[in-house]
C-alpha cells in the first residue's frame, strides 16, 4: 500500500507548509495551520459532491451558517461518514480547541510553554507520528546547523575552515548555552510544524483514495 510519503501530492503539501509555518510567530503558525487542515477538509468534500451539484448550492452548502460551516463540524461529519481515521480526526480536534483557546488569549503565545498541550494532540494520532516529529526535529535542526559549521570559513586564516572536524563542531554546539537554548527553542517549533504539516498531508492523501474508491466504484456496471 502506498504510504504517506509516497504520495506525491501529500509529500509536496508537507514541504510548502512546512516553510510557510517556520516563517510564522508560534501564535501564527498555530492559527494558520489549523487554517490549513480546516481548507484541507473543506476540498476532500468538494471533491466528492455530485457532479452535477450546482455553484449555487455548493456556495450554500460550504456557507459558514451551513452544515459545513466550520471545523468542527466537518470533523464530525467525516467522522460518521468514516472518511477519516478516527485518531486522525481526534487529533485534529484537539488542536482545534488549542486553536480557540489561543484566539481568545491576549497573554503572550510560545509553543515552549504549551508542549504538554501540544504534544498530547500528535500522541492522539496511531503509529509514530509523534516520535517521528521528534526524531525528524532534531535532524533538521542540528543537521542543518552542522552543516553550515562545516562549510564555515575560519573569520581570521585564510583557506581555513572553522573547525577541523565534525566532533570539534559538535562539542563546540554542546558547550556553548546561548546556542543550545536557541536550538532547543528552534528543535520544538520544528516539531509543532512538521506535526500540523503531517496532519494536513494526512486529509489530502485519504482525500485521494477517497476519490479512487469512488471511481473505480463508479466503473463496476449495475
Amino acid at each position: 500500500m502506498e504510504s504517506l510519503f509516497e504520495h506525491q501530492e501529500s509529500l509536496d503539501f508537507l514541504v510548502l507548509s512546512y516553510s510557510l509555518l517556520m516563517n510564522e510567530s508560534d501564535r501564527g503558525s498555530v492559527l494558520i495551520g489549523v487554517s490549513m487542515l480546516d481548507e484541507q477538509l473543506t476540498k476532500l468534500f468538494e471533491a466528492i459532491l455530485p457532479e452535477n451539484t450546482s455553484k449555487k448550492r455548493k456556495k450554500e452548502i460550504f456557507d459558514s451558517r451551513g452544515a459545513f460551516g466550520n471545523l468542527s463540524s466537518k470533523l464530525d461529519i467525516a467522522y460518521v461518514c468514516q472518511l477519516l481515521p478516527a485518531d486522525l480526526i481526534n487529533s485534529i480536534h484537539r488542536l482545534r480547541k488549542l486553536r480557540n483557546d489561543l484566539a481568545h488569549q491576549i497573554a503572550p503565545f510560545t509553543i515552549e510553554e504549551n508542549l504538554e498541550a501540544i504534544y498530547e494532540v500528535f500522541s492522539l494520532t496511531r503509529g509514530n507520528l509523534a516520535a517521528g516529529m521528534l526524531h525528524l526535529s532534531e535532524e533538521f535542526v542540528y543537521s542543518y546547523l552542522l552543516e553550515k559549521l562545516l562549510t564555515a570559513e575560519h573569520p581570521t586564516v585564510q583557506g581555513k575552515k572553522l573547525f577541523d572536524s565534525k566532533d570539534d563542531a559538535i562539542l563546540f554546539l554542546s558547550e556553548d548555552k546561548n546556542i543550545k537554548k536557541k536550538l532547543s527553542e528552534k528543535r520544538i517549533k520544528v516539531m509543532f510544524v512538521i506535526g500540523v504539516s503531517s496532519l494536513a498531508a494526512l486529509i489530502i492523501y485519504h482525500r485521494d483514495k477517497i476519490i479512487a474508491k469512488h471511481v473505480s466504484e463508479a466503473q463496476v456496471p449495475l
